[in-house]
């Protein structure tokens, strides 16, 4: 999520020396807007009571949720822990939004509708945070909701608004009937110290088991928390009052015996749950979040152990620019972020749009080509056994032509990287190659299946066209939106 900055036009009039003045007192008031902005929330630094004695020792063993029949819902990690399991014990591939205040901004119709459309659309996931703020996409500070209601009585985080509670409820099980998997934020990075104010550890650790208790019986929830998140410490291993709030939070949950996946949601411009080391040893999963491109932080958090489910968690959301001094989003951007994570070993991504905090029109923009277009990659990638993927690192696959690999933490416009990924099953029967520019690579037979078949797939229409097997591969021209980026697929 963020908030684009208007950029300038030049003519050939010059304004008097006086507008000058007003205009270069306006830049630097508004530069330092942006920044204010782009501190963290002041939230993420309060003090809470209890927090510095609270004890750092192992949430309780709890098992995964799981209620039988219905939609494949996310409900724990596979036993490699490289992607996750659904109830029915088969790899289940993220395919997410983000529309982060769904909860304060939309009536029930509305949000019946919103769901309704991913179902159609082929997503399966959803980051939803369960109290609003104006920065994370809600009417009002106090986490009311757009028609007045709040979720607490009084600020009290556990005195609940029984009008609030219920509507959530409704919406988390209208989620399940679509078969939409909920990431949720009970607390998250711009909430905490404006609508989730607690006087005590105690009252943290609380609030997470009934939150838990709450929703037992909802078959699909995933635990989230962070968000835009800068812990307030000098120690990040010993945690802020913050983390330890949050750590309590998810204490209570597990207390429960609900055990369904959690991580957290560090800072942009790139981060990874396991980067920070307190929450390192508490997560299940790693969320990466990153505006760079994308298959430098997934696989850097794929080469991490202990294993974990890596999700492309949040990058570049469609109509939005995260990097103003870059190039705009286009749909080709959106395509690359997908593209590269899943040929790198990505359990899932979320590709969230300008409408996380539900502009106006929004209603009209759920459809558009990018949504189109990523349905289908989504689509290709169901169709493989994309869990057993290993991303080709070694260049055993992929021998030339694929350009220089980033390192992590790279600072550049995702555009402007032109690096091929690829991956391929162990036993070479099927492979993925995404090539964001036009070129040739070199390709190792000897790595494939006997009998492999090749095609170009078109990221664009999904079209596929088969080609002789080969050692070298070119490009055959420019896609159906007259880009260069193509997928090569192998399968026998």
């Amino acid at each position: 999520m963020t908030r684009a900055r208007p950029t300038a036009s030049r003519g050939s009039w010059r304004p008097p020396t006086w507008a000058l003045l007003v205009l270069l007192v306006c830049l630097v008031a508004a530069a330092g807007a942006w920044v204010l902005w782009r501190d963290p929330p002041q939230g993420q630094a309060m003090h809470i009571a209890g927090a510095s004695s609270y004890p750092d020792t192992p949430w309780p063993m709890a098992a995964p949720r799981v209620t039988d029949g219905g939609p494949p819902f996310v409900t724990s990690v596979s036993p490699t822990g490289h992607h996750f399991l659904d109830q029915y014990g088969q790899p289940i591939l993220l395919k997410g939004d983000a529309p982060w205040s769904l909860m304060d901004d939309l009536s029930a119709a509305q949000a019946e509708s919103y769901f309704a459309t991913r179902e159609a659309q082929g997503y399966n996931a959803a980051i939803i945070s369960l109290l609003g703020d104006p920065a994370n996409g809600g009417p009002h500070a106090d986490g009311s909701t757009f028609d007045g209601i709040a979720p607490f009585i009084d600020g009290d985080v556990l005195r609940w608004d029984e009008r609030y509670w219920s509507r959530v409820t409704s919406y988390l099980r209208m989620a399940a009937d679509h078969g939409i998997t909920v990431l949720l934020y009970p607390v998250d990075g711009w909430t905490i110290g404006h609508a989730f104010t607690p006087e005590s550890i105690d009252q943290c650790l609380t609030y997470g088991r009934r939150v838990a208790d709450r929703f037992a019986d909802l078959p699909n929830l995933m635990w989230m928390t962070g968000g835009d998140y800068v812990p307030a410490t000098d120690d990040l291993a010993a945690g802020s009052d913050v983390d330890r709030c949050w750590d309590a939070m998810l204490r209570g949950v597990r207390e429960t015996g609900d055990g369904r996946p959690f991580s957290v949601q560090l800072s942009y411009d790139e981060s990874i749950s396991s980067d920070n080391p307190f929450w390192a040893r508490r997560i299940d999963w790693d969320f990466v979040y990153t505006y760079h491109p994308t298959y430098t932080a997934v696989l850097e958090a794929q080469g991490r152990r202990p294993p974990r489910p890596v999700v492309l968690g949040e990058a570049n959301y469609e109509g939005e620019n995260n990097q103003p001094e870059s190039a705009p989003t286009t749909d080709e951007t959106l395509r690359r972020q997908v593209l590269w994570s899943l040929t790198s070993g990505a359990a899932g991504e979320i590709a969230g749009s300008q409408d996380w905090q539900f502009r106006p029109g929004w209603e009209t923009r759920l459809s558009t080509p990018a949504v189109v277009q990523i349905g289908r990659l989504r689509q290709l990638f169901t169709g493989l056994r994309w869990w057993e993927l290993v991303p080709d690192t070694s260049d055993e696959l992929v021998t030339a032509g694929r350009g220089a690999p980033l390192s992590a933490g790279t600072t550049m416009d995702v555009l402007d990287d032109d690096y091929v990924t690829a991956a391929r099953t162990p036993d070479g029967r099927q492979a993925v190659v995404y090539l964001p520019t036009p070129r040739t690579i070199s390709v190792n037979a000897g790595v494939l299946a006997a009998g492999s078949q090749a095609f170009w797939v078109d990221p664009t229409s999904g079209q596929q066209v088969p080609v002789p097997m080969s050692t070298s591969f070119s490009t055959p021209g420019p896609n159906g939106e007259g880009d260069g980026d193509w997928v090569l697929l192998f399968t026998s």
